[in-house]
């Protein structure tokens, strides 16, 4: 998964706002310095200028430049069913642990379950969610970051009751605005029910997640599987009016 220029400058921005080489309430370097600086065009600079704004971390004011606000906050958006809420919720209740991380290439099953390019590489984690004092883990989560954030594993495992959208906006400027979600009913394999301390076959509900940035590219995609009568999906539906 290509990382575009823009997004390489943003992310250099934020480390140095986060360690406080541009503290709050700093002026940014200007437009020309920063094309200098980062041997590269204005529209890339405004780029990249724009998606911090976005992430409220700095106030760009025409002839005051760009005003550094403050450290990055988790952004919140609405999806069809539920909300981002809902996920932070499940996230600070349900902890997850880390069993595994590695760079994979998809093959042509795994990419059409995805809805990802056949042959494209990702950073895979294989994790378990598991509520506090249960006896047994609530799911397993294969997630697949984009691999240029290799840092992520180590995130996900000293962060476990964070989001790792929400960990990829804070630490390196990348914003998800979108989840997709598709939820369907699954027997489940031998290799997760080991894990999930089920017998082969049991079903399940499984769980696949798409989070796009504003370009729509895909970001991160998680696949969770759920044993049977360990979780429920509760949706209210409103009739339009008029």
């Amino acid at each position: 998964m290509a990382v575009t220029l823009y997004q390489r400058v943003a992310e250099d921005l934020l480390a140095k706002i986060k360690s406080r080489v541009y503290a709050e309430g700093a002026i940014l370097p200007s437009e020309l310095q920063l094309m200098e600086q980062y041997a590269t065009s204005r529209n890339t600079i405004r780029a990249a200028l724009k998606q911090l704004e976005d992430m409220g971390l700095v106030s760009r004011k025409r002839n005051r430049g760009t005003m550094v606000m403050g450290l990055p906050t988790a952004s919140a958006f609405s999806q069809p069913l539920t909300t981002l809420d809902d996920l932070v919720s499940y996230a600070s209740s349900a902890k997850r642990k880390v069993a595994s991380s590695e760079e994979v290439v998809l093959d042509i099953g795994l990419a059409r379950e995805l809805g990802c390019a056949p042959g494209s590489r990702w950073m895979h984690i294989g994790m378990e969610r598991r509520e506090d004092r249960a006896q047994v883990p609530l799911a397993w989560t294969d997630a697949y970051v984009d691999p240029h954030y290799e840092g992520i594993q180590k995130l996900a495992e000293t962060h476990a009751d964070q989001l790792l959208c929400d960990l990829l906006e804070a630490h390196y400027g990348r914003r998800v605005v979108a989840i997709n979600q598709t939820i369907s009913a699954t027997a489940i394999e031998d290799r997760v029910a080991r894990k999930l301390h089920i017998a082969e076959g049991e079903p399940g509900l499984k769980v696949i997640r798409r989070y796009r940035d504003s370009g729509k590219a895909l970001v991160l995609v998680t696949r969770s599987i759920y044993a049977g009568g360990r979780y429920e999906v509760a949706t209210t539906l409103v009739r339009n009016q008029g």
